[in-house]
């Protein structure tokens, strides 16, 4: 069952068409990956399904809502959370209070008391639970981009978009968020994923959609998509993509 469907969604940067008419589907409960090349669209997708840009033209249906109508706050309300590529907590507070604000004007709307038991149980999820009432100015990269999680599972998704999460990350911290990615989907959210890991990618996805020049060029299963002919031009010129490494 679709969870959502996009159809002819557009969107441009002046004389730059950053999304060329893109229909693709998001099933209920799957992880989806979203590849391509370096500017291919995938980071405008997804900050046009968030409410970050305004598409020019299509329609992105969410149940009985179309998000390319919505303002993010509402967006956010009707169960649809992101991440952000770079990190983007509030600066002034704590990582439990930044939690705590996502969970008060997220899905639902509840108490700052509710919302601090809610913001212990997140960091604990997500392991920061020791830096719980630190600045977030002392976290390391790989604690900025859980508590990126964190604020965004406090939400309370559905859907839960994923923008390179891993970007920056050592080898042991990419392991490391590759199985709480895997922990958050047991949770039952349905997940998309951009990320330049192939390797990642190929062994999270059910399903992987392949945007170049903002164009959906091929989806389906990983393995087959990754060989695809149009798939291969678009990343190397000819050369199969690595799906191993990068």
């Amino acid at each position: 069952m679709s969870l959502l469907v996009c159809k002819s969604v557009s969107k441009r940067f002046g004389g730059i068409r950053a999304l060329n008419g893109v229909s693709t589907s998001i099933e209920e409960h799957e992880i989806l990956g979203l590849v391509g090349p370096n500017g291919s669209g995938k980071s405008t997708l997804i900050n046009v399904l968030s409410g970050l840009y305004t598409a020019d033209d299509g329609e992105a249906q969410f149940g009985d809502l179309d998000l390319l109508r919505l303002a993010p706050e509402k967006i956010a309300a009707a169960g649809v959370a992101r991440t952000f590529q770079i990190p983007r907590p509030f600066d002034t507070m704590t990582v439990r209070e930044n939690v705590s604000v996502s969970y008060m004007f997220g899905h639902r709307r509840h108490s700052l008391e509710a919302a601090r038991d809610a913001a212990s149980e997140w960091l604990a999820f997500t392991g920061l639970e020791a830096a719980a009432d630190s600045p977030v100015d002392q976290l390391t990269l790989h604690q900025l981009k859980f508590l990126e999680l964190a604020r965004a599972l406090a939400t309370d998704p559905t859907l839960l978009l994923l923008d390179e999460v891993l970007a920056g990350l050592n080898p042991t911290e990419i392991e490391q968020s590759i199985e709480m990615i895997r922990k958050i989907h047991e949770r039952g959210i349905t997940l998309v994923i951009v990320e330049h890991l192939l390797r990642v990618v190929t062994s999270l996805s059910d399903r992987i959609v392949v945007l170049d020049q903002g164009s959906v060029i091929a989806a389906g299963d990983p393995t087959e998509v990754m060989a695809d002919p149009a798939v291969v031009a678009a990343y190397l010129g000819g050369r199969a993509p690595d799906a191993r490494g990068a």
